[in-house]
């Protein structure tokens, strides 16, 4: 199994998850354009309760987004998520990149007998972004927690999880 990626050409290429390294970490530098204060190398850590996934297209050692998650009883809970400087506007080299992100979190949540739940605090200025292009509800507005409901789980998956050909 595999996610579609899709190109901002069109073409479609397969992107899989796979656990963050310490020899990834090199990548993940600010001067290679990663959100800088972010520590991904935290989620390394033997007793941490997160960890960390890093997509990449397949046959392709660069990163294309990363993701920190927690799976809790009945639900994922996300940590970071955070796409490469080239899947962010205005470049955009791949145009789903932040989709596929919150869907592996929606596929760990349902493997793990979760319905597909997700869970996370927004940034105040991504509350809406969340609403309208997720689909994401607020459960605490106090909080900032929103969570990615199971419908939406499941078109996430449905829409970019694919049998590899």
């Amino acid at each position: 199994m595999s996610w579609t990626l899709i190109h901002r050409n069109g073409e479609h290429y397969e992107g899989d998850f796979s656990l963050l390294t310490k020899t990834d970490l090199v990548q993940l530098k600010k001067n290679n354009g990663w959100t800088r204060g972010l520590n991904w190398g935290a989620y390394l850590q033997k007793n941490e309760e997160f960890t960390a996934y890093k997509l990449q297209v397949i046959g392709d050692t660069h990163i294309q987004g990363l993701i920190a998650v927690a799976i809790r009883d009945g639900y994922v809970e996300l940590a970071l998520v955070e796409k490469s400087k080239h899947n962010r506007k205005p470049v955009q080299q791949f145009r789903n990149i932040g989709e596929v992100l919150f869907a592996q979190a929606c596929l760990l949540s349902v493997e793990n007998n979760g319905d597909g739940y997700v869970l996370l605090r927004a940034k105040t200025g991504l509350i809406n972004h969340y609403i309208h292009y997720y689909r994401m509800e607020v459960v605490n507005s106090r909080q900032q927690l929103m969570a990615i409901p199971p419908v939406e789980a499941k078109r996430l998956i449905e829409l970019y999880y694919r049998q590899r050909s």
